[in-house]
């Protein structure tokens, strides 16, 4: 028997069409979308819906509702049950396939367009986000500051900021001080082809 988890508002409604399910399988489908809403109830898969609208909140839903899925199943159970996600987001595969070896239940994570390679972290940033890390990292190497002082001698808009700021710690250049924690330093080369 399987228990299948689909993020559909990562996945699309065209991959729920598509799923091939038995008569004895789960389907549990998250979103809040009204059209996957009726086409669930045409192929009586169960509609997860009504969580908040925001980022990662229906990836929080669904790992609530695998964990209390999990909570549930018996020992004798677990040999005959394989937990299948539908999703192209990382984190969310990763979560889930640690909640389900945690459990040690077997799962399959089922993507449906191509993972994009760690070369392609390259499209990650437009030229402005460049600019943006290129002069939050200068800012930095001429002195050691905390992170409002930095935000107000690069004059940049606070999600700017925090997004460059992020994609150099990201990238291992910048770190808080071992003196000052709330104080952030230089702590490697900025070379062109990190960010290429």
């Amino acid at each position: 028997m399987n228990l299948i988890f689909v993020d559909a508002e990562n996945v699309g409604l065209n991959t729920i069409q598509e799923i091939d399910t038995r008569i004895t399988d789960k389907v549990f489908v998250f979103s809040n979308n009204e059209q996957i809403k009726i086409l669930c109830h045409d192929l009586m898969f169960i509609m997860m819906d009504g969580y908040p609208i925001g980022k990662n909140q229906a990836d929080f839903y669904l790992i609530a509702h695998l964990s209390k899925a999990i909570s549930q199943v018996r020992y004798d159970e677990k040999k005959k049950l394989t937990f299948i996600l539908y999703s192209n987001d990382n984190s969310l595969c990763q979560a889930f396939e640690f909640q389900c070896q945690h459990a040690s239940i077997s799962c399959e994570i089922i993507h449906t367009k191509p993972i994009q390679g760690q070369n392609t972290n390259n499209q990650e940033y437009t030229t402005a986000e460049l600019n943006n890390i290129a002069c939050l990292y200068k800012a930095l190497k001429s002195k050691s500051m905390l992170v409002t002082e930095l935000f107000n001698t690069t004059k940049l808009a606070q999600n700017e900021a925090t997004k460059a700021l992020n994609a150099l710690v990201k990238k291992d250049l910048i770190a808080r001080s071992s003196s000052n924690k709330k104080v952030w330093e230089v702590v490697a080369e900025l070379k062109p082809e990190l960010f290429a």
